[in-house]
């Protein structure tokens, strides 16, 4: 028993774990980052990687021209969701190589993924490195499989074979399986909330948030609006507009060599200013923390920030079905309501706490993920 010991005090001594997002949203690099923190928290050291930082460099380029398109033409986003793409074509081989070679002299064994394009080089790493098994969890921060997903398992139908799926939400119970935690502390009771509403189109600006706008004026809320680009704002007493800086991008590391939070900007006429990235988590959410609810269409990172600050959501049109899938369960927990629902309601306050005490006082035991992970494989190599 006391070497069985010895050996996991060794394991968890050199530990790492690589955490794989992607940052064509920021629903899947944003909950990364939340995890890695979690990990820090048990001195458990992690790196954090973007999938677009090893896509060949012309593909790389074409990223903001298809991030403007769908931001212009959410049709054509959703049209888009729908066809499956063989990444393999675009994915810098060369680096990869370089990539894996590094892992394997470092002796890399555990990986989460929070994006299906890492399978192929995850499928790669596994080869060069048996007989010794890794252990990969599959991160799936949708309650539904989003494109990235869908189109591996298109090409690739047993990609999970050797793999651990670590489902967030379990849509045929309804229900929530692990929260990914915001450190923020104990969330504001609905009475000391701001009457506010925080509307946003996720990382990409998409959707239809920008329309509801003008209604949403009329009806004695203050507005929290985050711009995609600097033309969207129009700052006045009552609404306030930011935005993420424009000059950051999730796959290019800091000036510190990391992968961090974006920084910021409110957006205030003559008294605009621009922040840093927070240390822990993003900025959007101590803004939605004070407002009584989200108005947004229902991707990964919207849901995280609706649980961690109970905050509920006004549900706009989603983007694709894995966001349809996410509206369904937030609409079947009692947590969010479509906003068309809500207008025929006259935009009542009393809904909206209604939604927050169902948040507040959700069932289950709030596992985090985090320590969900550390129990399955610390047992594992222990």
């Amino acid at each position: 028993m006391n070497d069985r010991r010895k050996g996991v005090r060794e394991f968890m001594g050199k530990r790492k774990v690589t955490i794989l997002c992607s940052g064509f949203g920021l629903g899947f690099y944003i909950p990364g980052l939340l995890a890695a923190n979690g990990f820090k928290k048990r001195d458990i050291a992690t790196e954090v990687l973007v999938f677009e930082s090893y896509l060949e460099q012309d593909k790389r380029d074409h990223i903001a021209d298809s991030r403007k398109a769908y931001h212009n033409d959410f049709a054509l986003a959703n049209f888009s969701a729908r066809m499956p793409m063989d990444i393999r074509g675009s994915i810098d081989y060369a680096q990869v190589e370089l990539l894996l070679e590094a892992w394997k002299a470092e002796e890399r064994y555990e990986f989460i993924s929070l994006s299906g394009h890492w399978g192929y080089i995850l499928d790669l790493y596994r080869e060069k490195m048996l007989p010794n098994p890794i252990h990969v969890d599959l991160l799936y921060v949708d309650s539904d499989l989003a494109p990235s997903w869908k189109s591996l398992k298109k090409y690739h139908p047993r990609y999970d074979e050797h793999y651990y799926n670590a489902c967030l939400y379990d849509t045929d119970k309804m229900a929530i399986r692990y929260e990914i935690p915001v450190p923020l502390g104990t969330p504001l009771p609905f009475e000391s909330r701001k009457r506010r509403l925080v509307v946003h189109g996720g990382g990409w600006g998409m959707g239809t948030y920008q329309s509801k706008v003008p209604e949403l004026v009329g009806h004695n809320y203050g507005l929290d609006i985050v711009a995609y680009d600097w033309n969207e704002a129009k700052p006045d007493p009552d609404h306030r507009y930011w935005m993420n800086d424009p000059e950051w991008c999730a796959w290019v590391k800091s000036a510190n060599g990391l992968h961090e939070f974006p920084p910021y900007i409110e957006i205030a006429g003559e008294d605009t200013k621009a922040y840093p990235a927070e240390a822990d988590h993003h900025w959007l959410f101590d803004v939605a923390s004070e407002a009584m609810a989200i108005v947004a269409k229902p991707g990964a990172g919207t849901l995280i920030d609706s649980l961690a600050s109970e905050t509920p959501l006004i549900l706009l049109e989603p983007f694709g079905s894995h966001e349809l899938s996410n509206l369904e369960l937030w609409e079947s927990l009692g947590f969010g309501i479509r906003y068309e629902k809500w207008r025929e309601m006259d935009f009542s306050v009393d809904v909206l706490k209604e939604m927050h005490q169902a948040i507040k006082n959700r069932p289950g035991e709030r596992m985090d993920y985090v320590d969900h992970y550390c129990s399955r494989v610390t047992l594992m190599k222990g």
